[in-house]
């Protein structure tokens, strides 16, 4: 199995826990069709942080100018922590705007969702490669190596 699709479904089941986690807070309610709602979170949360990143890569690359590679690493964490927590928000709008199982009230729902969904998001982070990995290993079997190809 290709390494996208291992990230993905890791994705989903992580997604649809943060989001069955979401329903019990205040001002966030998760209706019918909470599958559809765990996909459309998670094409939304994929598609976000692959734009977001190519984005970092661009200010990162050797082709970005010397004043933004130079920045402090407290600055670095600062803008990533921001735009950690406004993916988080992209996220949730278009998840309430395309699948319609999801509603927030505001103020409360969106708060509480959005840190719900940030703080998951980097729980996801740092956990995601080892799952992949180990998911690799078991769907190779003993005999293969330790990556699959793709």
């Amino acid at each position: 199995m290709k390494a996208w699709a291992i990230r993905t479904v890791i994705a989903f089941v992580f997604n649809a826990i943060t989001l069955w986690a979401m329903a019990i807070l205040p001002g966030v309610r998760v209706g019918d069709g909470f599958l559809w709602v765990a996909l459309a979170f998670t094409a939304a949360n994929l598609l976000l942080r692959a734009l977001a990143a190519a984005v970092f890569r661009n200010l990162d690359g050797e082709a970005a100018p010397r004043r933004y590679t130079s920045r402090p690493k407290a600055a670095r964490l600062a803008l990533a922590a921001g735009a950690g927590v406004a993916l988080s928000v992209g996220a949730l709008w278009l998840t309430t705007s395309l699948a319609g199982g999801l509603a927030l009230s505001w103020p409360v729902g969106w708060v509480f969702a959005t840190i719900v969904v940030w703080l998951a998001s980097i729980i996801f982070e740092t956990v995601d490669d080892g799952l992949e990995h180990k998911a690799q290993q078991l769907l190779a079997g003993p005999d293969a190596g330790t990556r699959l190809p793709g």
